[in-house]
């Protein structure tokens, strides 16, 4: 099945701003399943949810739409939700499946009218899924039916499913090409300290100590290289860039 760029932008829309409005609008126009977009009937198992945002996540982020059937034509059906999941009865137990860096949120929505007459009185739950490639990979915390710890998840479809060579080579590439590095950053004052050590050792330090120095220390020749004293520079000048990355500036 071709997806319209219409399509595309229609989910996009919900994705930035998820209004009942814009629900309705992706329920209208919906062309089924994708990478992104996923429908349920019902909640899944703790477990197989778990799998479906890991895989999310792992893909680019995306939404989960539950209380939509899907029929044995593969049409889909908004039936909607008998009741309103308590999220204190989703999120709490999840997180023992999760990455505490895993961001998603999940949202309730109700028609009790709209122009689209098939969701009229009826509820649904959208789990939304943040895309967060500097993270990659998301992987389970511990085993359960459906997920498994140190597996990569993805989406392949429809399906939330486990990563093969190519898949998991496109996830750790996704996290390379965000430039992200996990190797903890030097504290500001310890970059700022190593800062101040390369000025005093600078050839071009103007300061009133190093000039007292120079004064006592000049009857003797200079016992230090020409590239000992352009290494020092050198350093010092980069580590001035080091310290306005860290400043953010």
């Amino acid at each position: 099945m071709t997806i319209l760029k219409e399509q595309h932008e229609t989910f996009a829309r919900f994705f930035t701003a998820p209004t009942r409005e814009a629900l309705r609008n992706l329920l209208r126009h919906n062309i089924g399943e994708t990478d992104y977009l996923d429908f349920k009937a019902e909640w899944p198992a703790l477990p197989k949810l778990a799998r479906h945002i890991l895989a999310l996540a792992n893909s680019g982020g995306g939404a989960l739409v539950v209380g939509v059937s899907q029929e044995d034509d593969g049409r889909l059906v908004p039936n909607g939700l008998s009741s309103i999941k308590d999220k204190a009865h989703l999120i709490p137990p999840l997180s023992s499946y999760l990455p505490k860096l895993l961001e998603y949120q999940i949202i309730d929505f109700s028609f009790s009218a709209a122009e689209y007459e098939a969701l009229t009185g009826k509820s649904f739950q959208v789990l939304l899924v943040e895309d967060s490639p500097k993270l990659l990979p998301f992987l389970s915390l511990k085993d359960g039916e459906g997920v498994r710890t140190n597996v990569t998840y993805v989406r392949d479809g429809t399906t939330s499913t486990e990563a093969g060579h190519g898949q998991l080579q496109a996830v750790l590439n996704r996290r390379i090409e965000s430039g992200y590095s996990s190797k903890p950053r030097l504290d500001l004052d310890v970059h700022l300290a190593q800062l101040r050590l390369l000025d005093e050792l600078r050839e071009s330090n103007d300061s009133w100590i190093n000039h007292v120095i120079r004064q006592a220390g000049g009857r003797f020749e200079d016992v230090q290289s020409s590239d000992y004293n352009d290494f020092i520079e050198e350093a010092y000048q980069a580590k001035k860039q080091a310290v306005w990355k860290a400043l953010d500036l």
